[in-house]
C-alpha cells in the first residue's frame, strides 16, 4: 500500500466453506468491476480491482510502444472523421 493511501479496517465474515463475505459498506468504497485480484501476505488480504490494473497495463504498454497522448487524440479525430 502506498503511503498516501488510507486503509480502512473493517470486519469480514468467513463462512464454513472458507469464503469471505464483505460488508456492503466495504464494497461500496471499492472500484469493483466484477473480479478483483487478491494478494495474501501472511494474515493480510489485499483486493485490487481488475479494472484499475488493466488500465495500468494498457498505459504501460502505450509508454513502451512510444504512443503519446497526442497520437491517441489524433487517432480519435481520424476515427471520427466523416467517411463520405
Amino acid at each position: 500500500m502506498l503511503a498516501a493511501e488510507v486503509a480502512t479496517i473493517m470486519h469480514v465474515k468467513i463462512t464454513p466453506n472458507d469464503q469471505i463475505t464483505l460488508l456492503d459498506q466495504t464494497v461500496s468504497q471499492m472500484e469493483v468491476a466484477g473480479y478483483s485480484d487478491v494478494e495474501v501476505d501472511r494474515a493480510a488480504i489485499a483486493l485490487a480491482s481488475d479494472l484499475v490494473q488493466t488500465a495500468d497495463v494498457v498505459r504501460d504498454k502505450l509508454i513502451v510502444l512510444g504512443i503519446s497522448e497526442k497520437d491517441i487524440a489524433d487517432a480519435c479525430v481520424w476515427a471520427r472523421r466523416s467517411k463520405e
